[in-house]
């Protein structure tokens, strides 16, 4: 069983003890966060970071139609990131993230990166 921490105030700060992260939650900034961390100190990275859609060409969601979303409650977009980036923000955006990842990922480790087409 674990014994989580919830903590999206608080960052720690960085340093090479990866211990305090240990059956922790951090709520933050994905790229803030995973700058705290020491490098090749992760095993596994699964990832489904948002698809930009509210500034995508495709689905309807740019002009608010709503495509395949036409009654879920994404056309409305997030409760915290507007989806709609300008695309070399976001593709910007997303290489510093794998970036990171691959900063941090061990040399056996794996990272699973679930996205649409840039």
């Amino acid at each position: 069983m674990f014994n989580l921490k919830f903590d999206y105030i608080n960052l720690p700060k960085m340093n090479n003890n990866i211990d305090q992260y240990i059956n922790t939650i951090q709520c933050c900034d994905c790229l803030e966060g995973m700058r705290r961390l020491p490098d090749k100190c992760i095993d596994l990275v699964v990832t489904s970071p948002p698809y930009n859609l509210k500034n995508s060409t495709g689905n309807g969601m740019k002009d608010g139609r709503g495509g395949k979303w036409s009654n879920a409650a994404l056309i409305n977009g997030y409760a915290t990131y507007d989806d709609n980036m300008p695309y070399d923000e976001y593709c910007k955006w997303q290489k510093d993230c794998l970036t990171e990842m691959y900063r941090l990922i061990k040399d056996d480790g794996a990272i699973f990166y679930n996205h649409n087409q840039l």
